[in-house]
């Protein structure tokens, strides 16, 4: 018998009380104003670096465009959807600090390059601040596989299941459970990492640990 989905309560805090800054410009699910106040709070200043795929058309529920219109951010789109990155790179022309990029992120030789390929073309540093992952499926893995570079946070999607499911090559997203990792994995992987999680807004938001430590708390 195929036991009952269960899934974990959103929204929640974790390491922080994120929630109560929750809003959205161009985010789904509060992230805009959570970043703010994080950022705010790191001193990160205007002009800073970010990475979002799939960032559509650079806009539609963005966690980044925010901070590319609003605080002159520059900032690694990618998106593997020919039609998609067509719209993206509509959104570059007007704005320069974007930088499009059309292509699959994946972790597997022959699915797509690895992300630290992708940002080695680029003029984003190694420890650029605010990286989004959103790929309905190998998100796990793809951050997993990220070596050579390392975001000061991370907004990584999951399946939302109270449960320990890690995706599994060929599984379809929101059809077979298995198409997308669970909480507990990616949870696991961020602190293996060296991350924080602070919360999770459907998205996981997480924190180096480094740079968590020198946060001033409420």
């Amino acid at each position: 018998m195929r036991k009952e989905k269960k899934y974990m309560e959103q929204p929640k805090d974790y390491a922080f009380g994120c929630l109560k800054y929750m809003k959205n410009v161009y985010s789904q699910q509060g992230e805009d104003g959570i970043l703010e106040e994080l950022l705010k709070r790191l001193d990160i200043k205007d002009g800073s670096w970010a990475c979002e795929f799939g960032a559509w058309d650079g806009k539609h529920l963005s966690n980044t465009f925010n901070l590319v219109k609003n605080s002159n951010w520059k900032c690694v789109m990618i998106e593997a959807d020919e039609e998609k990155y067509a719209d993206l790179y509509q959104t570059s022309k007007i704005y320069s600090n974007i930088h499009p990029v059309l292509g699959a992120i994946h972790y597997l030789n022959g699915h797509g390059q690895k992300l630290d390929e992708v940002l080695f073309e680029t003029e984003i540093p190694k420890d650029f601040d605010l990286l989004s992952i959103d790929v309905d499926s190998c998100d796990y893995h793809i951050w997993k596989s990220l070596e050579e570079y390392q975001p000061k946070i991370v907004i990584i999607e999951h399946s939302g299941l109270d449960d320990y499911i890690i995706q599994r090559e060929g599984a379809i997203h929101k059809v077979d459970i298995d198409g997308s990792t669970s909480f507990h994995p990616i949870k696991e992987l961020g602190e293996e990492k060296g991350y924080t999680l602070l919360c999770d807004t459907g998205n996981l938001i997480f924190m180096k640990d480094e740079e968590f430590d020198k946060m001033k708390k409420d």
